[in-house]
C-alpha cells in the first residue's frame, strides 16, 4: 500500500471508528434505560439467549467496538467512492446496514427475517430491538457521510448557517465526549484493581450517584472540546497543552463529585482514572479537526 493511501485509509478508519463507538454508547445507554434491558434480558427463554447485564462479559463488551470500527472501515473502503460521492450516499450507506446487517444477515439474528422464523425468540423481543439498531446505524450513516463531503470539500462548514453550524459542532463534541467512556472504563478497573477493591458490576450499573459522575464528566468534556477545539488544534497548539487540560479537568471532576455524593478517592487514583479519557480525547480532537 502507498504511504499516501495508507494515511488516507487510517484517517478514514479513525473517522468511522469514532462515530461508530460514540453512536453505539449513545443510543446503547438510551435504549437500555428506556426499554430496561437487565430486566428484559431476565426473561423467560431471553435469558437463554442474552447475558445478563451484570455479566463481566456484558462490561467489556464496548471494548470491542473500535475493533468493529475497523471492520466497518475495511469493509466500506472499497466502496467509499460509490457511497461518499452519491447525493445520496448516507441512504445507501444505511440501506446496506438494514438490508445486510439487520433485515437479512447470513445467520438467523435477532430482529432478522430469518431469526423470526428459525430462532425461538419471541416476536416482542425481535421488535424491541430494532429502534436501537436503525437509529444507531441511521445516525453513523449520516454523520460518516456528512464527515466525508466535509473532508472533499462539497459540504464544508462555511457553508452551512451558523445555527445549523453549531448544532454539527456539538455533535463532533459530544461524539469524541462519548468515546471518552473507554477511558473512564480502563482508568476505573485499573483503580479498582490497585486498590485491590471488589467490582459489583451490578451495584456499579443500578447506582445512579456512580453513573451522574461519569455523565458530569461527559458534560464538562463536551462543553470545552466545543469551546476550544477548532481554535486550539487548527492553531497549531501543542497537543500536550490539551492532554494536559483535559487530563486536569476530568480528574478534578471525579475527585470533588466523589467527595461530594459518595466517598473521597486518593489523588492518585483520581489522576489514573482522568488519565485515559484525556488520552482519547486528545487524540481524537487531533483527528477531527486537523485542518
Amino acid at each position: 500500500m502507498k504511504e499516501s493511501v495508507r494515511k488516507e485509509f487510517l484517517g478514514f478508519a479513525g473517522r468511522v471508528i469514532l462515530i461508530h463507538t460514540a453512536s453505539y454508547f449513545l443510543f446503547g445507554i438510551i435504549m437500555s434505560n428506556l426499554f430496561d434491558y437487565r430486566t428484559l434480558f431476565r426473561a423467560e427463554v431471553i435469558r437463554n439467549f442474552m447475558r445478563p447485564m451484570d455479566s463481566p462479559y456484558v462490561f467489556f463488551g464496548p471494548f470491542l467496538q473500535p475493533l468493529r470500527g475497523l471492520l466497518f472501515a475495511v469493509g466500506l473502503w472499497p466502496l467509499r467512492r460509490a457511497i461518499f460521492e452519491s447525493k445520496r450516499g448516507w441512504l445507501i450507506l444505511w440501506s446496506i446496514f438494514v438490508i445486510f446487517g439487520i433485515l437479512s444477515p447470513p445467520a438467523a439474528a435477532p430482529s432478522s427475517l430469518e431469526g423470526v422464523i428459525y430462532t425461538q425468540l419471541p416476536l416482542w423481543y425481535h421488535l424491541i430491538g430494532l429502534p436501537e439498531i436503525t437509529l444507531q446505524t441511521l445516525t453513523f450513516s449520516l454523520l460518516l457521510y456528512w464527515w466525508e463531503q466535509a473532508r472533499s470539500g462539497k459540504a464544508s462548514l462555511q457553508e452551512v448557517k451558523p445555527k445549523g453550524r453549531w448544532t454539527l459542532e456539538a455533535g463532533k463534541a459530544a461524539m469524541i465526549a462519548c468515546l471518552a467512556y473507554l477511558g473512564y472504563a480502563v482508568g476505573s478497573i485499573l483503580s479498582a484493581l490497585i486498590a485491590r477493591a471488589k467490582i459489583d458490576m451490578e451495584a456499579a450499573a443500578s447506582d445512579w450517584r456512580t453513573q451522574m459522575m461519569f455523565v458530569v464528566a461527559f458534560v464538562m468534556n463536551t462543553v470545552l472540546i466545543f469551546f476550544i477545539a477548532r481554535k486550539w488544534v487548527r492553531s497549531e497548539i501543542a497537543l500536550g497543552y490539551i492532554f494536559l487540560l483535559f487530563w486536569g479537568v476530568d480528574t478534578a471532576v471525579i475527585l470533588l463529585y466523589q467527595f461530594i455524593f459518595l466517598s473521597p478517592m486518593p489523588l492518585l487514583l483520581a489522576f489514573l482514572v482522568g488519565f485515559f479519557p484525556a488520552i482519547i480525547i486528545t487524540g481524537s480532537m487531533r483527528l477531527s479537526y486537523k485542518t
